[in-house]
């Protein structure tokens, strides 16, 4: 078996951002890692923690689970027989802030199953404990704010897919489901069912947690093996630390599924096939300008039924998102669409694995295209795995409707079908085909794209689109992005193509009819010895940007600059220049730009404070040219946490911009105020009031959400929007005025 070494106290790195040969440097040491560093597996074999196995044949540590007949009541109390009898896994190794020293607190884990559920018991020891930081009490709430522990299991045992189960130290949940070692925001909306309690000891913290075996899909092995990996965060010592360890040549040591160790022990199982049914009443009221106030009474259902174990079918009647949170206002200051993300937990869910394009610039499905205009009447979805094929098909009815004009809004099928299949190791291909068809015509799209990830954190991704459209026609869509990577620079390269009238009805497309190249170059020391620094980032990013015929349309070249102390707070300094050809008339804010030249710059700084403290301010200003003007914004905000009940927030924006054009000279203000509160874990509810002086609007949205059981909610939620400001002519200052109560109950079978 081959060991690393011990861990030994490395020297204070010299490269700083006065160092001339900072970047060049950081380049020889990426290409040189890259050129010693293996294709597939980790970079070095790691010796066993205390309480893990021998490693297995990829070098990484083997964890057994120990079966337990007696059951196991999950109140932070490891007393249960079972739990005695396990040596627990510890050694954990840092990943920040000194990648590979031993952990400053100690921490144990001892894992158990039974037919039916996988157990999880962890002591972290404390030198401190009344210094654990703990303040989140709502689920998915910023947990990572607080001392926290993340389980991650990769069920299939691919290196590619993971379920992540995130507690702290009040055992509040938040969970996650990504593929293919990428984590998007979006994947943090999986909501699975599972126990967890944790409590304050006088030497930490206890943590102890259920997984339902029909929580999490697995293969159907007698006896599957599956990946796991465990990180615990030490708030106030900002400290990250691993089982088992994954250094910091790899981009995110958490999500780096090839490298987790491998849970082994598992067998006679419950298998069999699972079924969640969660009907759902609405009772409410909605009044909005021109119409009687309406009563609100629907009824809807959910359905859940696992085909096999790693294949799951849903349906929908009569779908309702009435709870789904407010979208944060934003004010546009640009000659393209503004990119809203999805919030609605029946997108959500696997949302990573319809993914497709570039995110928030050119995705060929974007599931917010379906039943925003239109009310979703029912459909289905099928995803799951099943050898090396992962499978995403979804299919959704729309009404007929019309808009605050009157003109009829036709309904249709949405439909979109994914396919992904592990080619080789760290490669994946895959495909995927969406079609809107309505009465007027159809709109269809096919694509292929491609994932190489190599070395320790380098990739290479490709995709191609092609749009078929019964009334414009055919157009295509394409794109190709290399990144070369390690523990201490990046070279980057990518380039996308757009034609002028690709159109995916069920997508998103921020900019048409262009040809854009991309570079980057970046050094990110680290300085571990340091008392107070923590690490930088300085990068080049160039683009260029042609239209189909070749004519220039846009460059920009950014330096992006970053310092992280020890105390986790960080500045960052950013310098722009941008030219723009506008070859017809365009507007910023109803202001005309006459077609022609525009060369501007612009100067960036921004400060944030540790957002886990009890205060933590932020601030931002820039400064420069715009558009042939000027434009100045500030920015700013704080947070309070007045303990685990209740926090505030509260974010202002003011942009002051004068324009050479008629009425040029304006301002746009945007204030929020984001209030959390809570009562338990199951009783919780977030208020976010939005004004801007654009639309002129005050916006509230009110959610109260108790979790009555798991898995079932009861919410109230109350959304209003009031005009301010001068009116044309006299009417009600009320946008919308919606009082509803959603009561949702789970049950499984």
């Amino acid at each position: 078996m081959i060991t690393v070494a011990p861990y030994v106290q490395r020297p204070k790195p010299t490269m700083t951002s006065g160092s001339p040969g900072a970047l060049a440097t950081a380049l020889a040491a990426l290409l040189a890692g890259l050129l010693t560093a293996p294709v597939s597996g980790p970079l070095a074999a790691q010796s066993p923690p205390d309480g893990a196995g021998p490693a297995g044949v990829n070098g990484r540590p083997i964890v057994q689970a120990a079966r337990t007949s007696e059951p196991i009541r999950v109140d932070a109390v490891l007393d249960e027989p079972v739990w005695q009898t396990i040596t627990p896994i510890s050694g954990f190794l840092q990943r920040v802030p000194v990648d590979g020293a031993p952990a400053s607190e100690r921490t144990e884990v001892r894992i158990a199953f039974d037919e039916g559920h996988l157990y999880f018991g962890l002591t972290l020891h404390d030198s401190e404990p009344l210094r654990i930081r703990r303040s989140i009490l709502h689920r998915d709430g910023g947990i990572d704010q607080d001392d926290n522990v993340r389980i991650a299991l990769d069920t299939y045992h691919d290196g590619r897919n993971a379920y992540i189960f995130e507690l702290n130290p009040f055992g509040t949940q938040g969970d996650a489901h990504f593929t293919d070692e990428s984590l998007a925001m979006s994947d943090w909306n999986w909501e699975g069912v599972y126990e967890s309690e944790a409590r304050i000891t006088e030497d930490g913290w206890v943590l102890e947690v259920a997984i339902p075996f029909t929580t999490i899909r697995f293969s159907e092995d007698d006896a599957p093996d599956m990946g796991i990996l465990i990180e615990r965060t030490i708030r106030r010592k900002n400290e990250l630390v691993y089982f088992p360890h994954v250094g910091q040549q790899f981009r995110s040591g958490l999500t780096q599924v090839s490298q987790y160790a491998t849970l082994s022990g598992l067998e006679q199982l419950r298998r069999g096939r699972y079924m969640e049914v969660k009907p759902f009443a609405i009772a409410g009221r909605q009044s909005l300008p021109g119409t009687a106030t309406q009563t609100l009474n629907e009824l809807g259902l959910d359905f859940k039924y696992s085909i096999t174990s790693n294949l799951t079918l849903d349906a929908t009647v009569n779908p309702d998102f009435a709870q789904v949170e407010a979208d944060n206002v934003q004010v546009n200051l640009t000659r393209f669409n503004l990119f809203f993300p999805e919030k609605r937990e029946f997108f959500l869910e696997r949302a990573g694995l319809f993914a497709f394009g570039d995110g928030g610039e050119t995705e060929i499905f974007f599931s917010r295209r379906i039943g925003i205009r239109n009310d979703i009447v029912g459909g289905g979805r099928l995803t799951g795995q099943t050898g090396r094929f992962s499978i995403g098909a979804l299919s959704l009815f729309t009404d007929d409707a019309r808009d605050a004009g009157g003109n009829p809004l036709p309904g249709g099928v949405n439909s979109v079908v994914r396919l992904r299949m592990d080619a080789l190791p760290r490669t994946t291909i895959g495909g995927i085909v969406t079609s809107l068809d309505e009465d007027a015509g159809s709109n269809r799209v096919a694509g292929a794209d491609a994932q190489v990830r190599f070395g320790s954190a380098s990739s290479f991704n490709a995709w191609f689109a092609s749009v078929s459209d019964s009334e414009a026609g055919s157009s295509a869509a394409g794109s190709a992005a290399l990144e070369l990577r390690n523990d201490r620079a990046l070279l980057s390269a990518s380039y996308t193509g757009v034609d002028a009238d690709f159109d995916p009805s069920l997508g998103f497309v921020r900019r048409r009819d262009m040809r854009r190249w991309k570079g980057g170059v970046a050094a990110f020391p680290r300085f571990e010895q340091s008392r107070w620094a923590r690490r930088m980032l300085t990068a080049l990013n160039t683009e260029r940007i042609t239209g189909g015929n070749g004519d220039l349309q846009s460059t920009l070249w950014l330096s992006h600059n970053m310092f992280t102390f020890e105390s986790s707070d960080w500045v960052m300094l950013n310098l722009r220049r941008r030219f723009e050809r506008l070859t017809s008339p365009s507007a910023i804010q109803g202001r005309a730009l006459a077609q022609g030249d525009y060369t501007f710059s612009n100067v960036e700084l921004r400060v944030q404070t540790d957002e886990s403290r009890t205060l933590s301010p932020r601030a931002r200003l820039t400064v420069g040219d715009f558009w042939n003007g000027t434009r100045t914004e500030i920015g700013g905000g704080v947070a309070w946490k007045t303990g685990p009940y209740l926090t505030l927030g509260t974010t202002v924006t003011r942009n002051d911009i004068s324009l050479p054009v008629e009425n040029g000279d304006f301002s746009t203000t945007l204030v929020s105020l984001n209030v959390l509160g809570a009562i338990s874990r199951s009783l919780f509810a977030n208020a976010l009031v939005q004004f801007d002086d654009v639309s002129n609007v005050v916006q509230a949205n009110l959610r109260i959400n108790w979790i009555h059981t798991p898995g079932s909610d009861l919410f109230l939620v109350f959304d209003t929007g009031y005009l301010t400001g001068d009116l044309l002519e006299p009417r009600d200052r009320w946008e919308r005025r919606t009082g509803v109560v959603k009561l949702t109950y789970l049950k499984a079978f």
